[in-house]
């Protein structure tokens, strides 16, 4: 009788055991829920704050993590512009470790499909690595003039072009955010190459570029933004449209951004409970 319920017992930790491990595999699954403006992660990834061709700054704001579609992307573009370019590139926000808003500083970049990254070529940063001190304290350097009118010709290089044709035709990206007046420069240099298509004029975006990726396969909750509506480069009238007739970028309408609801599957996820 004693060996029959050790028996039992034995057999009875056994399916709990599998049963954790069915569950635990199950809860690891990583995720993009919602949209990229409302939205969070399940069992996000994080980037390392050193890798191949990047550095993270600013890694004590936690915003390091995102989908694994999105940190396999910013490694093998960091890679690829290493090897082509010899490039050290600086990444700055991608998201929250459970997504979700950023109330101080972006309305999108929650759900771990966003990722800024700078133009600037820090020098220090192509020779070693950044200690934690020096990248808290580093900014996106702008390559505008200070009139904000044209790209300043001192601060800018080709780099930066190539840099943004290599980020750009990758299929996993949607669209990158750029100021108006790098586009328009980008437009005289890359005449008619289509990757520019992807390059969408947007204020700020002057001293580092806005990566947005594509809701991932199987990513089932992610909603998808709506398709670019433009042909070829985008460097015609959709271009032209934020220009006045002096050279200046239209101002940016005034307004108070509401945060949108979060959806329901969100909660449990920023409250820690998985």
């Amino acid at each position: 009788m004693k060996l029959i319920i050790l028996l039992i017992a034995a057999l009875s930790l056994v399916i709990i055991q599998y049963s954790a491990k069915t569950t635990a595999s199950e809860l690891s699954i990583s995720e993009s829920i919602g949209s990229y403006t409302a939205g969070c992660i399940r069992n996000s990834a994080a980037l390392s704050i050193d890798g191949e061709g990047f550095q993270v700054i600013r890694p004590g704001r936690g915003r390091y993590y995102g989908n694994p579609e999105t940190i396999e992307y910013i490694e093998s573009l960091s890679k690829k512009a290493n090897k082509e370019l010899n490039t050290m590139l600086l990444i700055a926000d991608i998201s929250q470790q459970t997504g979700g808003p950023i109330l101080d500083d972006h309305s999108s970049h929650q759900i771990g499909l966003d990722a800024d990254i700078l133009l600037w070529q820090h020098p220090i940063a192509k020779q070693r690595s950044l200690t934690i001190t020096e990248r808290e304290h580093i900014h996106p350097q702008s390559v505008l003039t200070d009139d904000e009118m044209a790209v300043d010709e001192f601060k800018w290089d080709e780099i930066h072009g190539e840099i943004l044709k290599i980020a750009a035709s990758d299929t996993r990206v949607d669209r990158i955010f750029i100021n108006p007046v790098i586009k328009r420069k980008l437009c005289t240099e890359y005449p008619g190459e289509l990757w520019l298509g992807k390059l969408r004029p947007w204020y700020g975006h002057d001293g580092h570029f806005h990566v947005r990726l594509r809701c991932p396969k199987g990513n089932s909750l992610c909603e998808s933004q709506k398709p670019i509506e433009i042909s070829g480069d985008g460097c015609g009238s959709d271009l032209s449209s934020w220009f006045r007739p002096d050279g200046t970028i239209k101002k940016k309408k005034s307004g108070y951004s509401q945060q949108k609801k979060l959806p329901a599957e969100c909660a449990p996820i920023m409250n820690g409970i998985y």
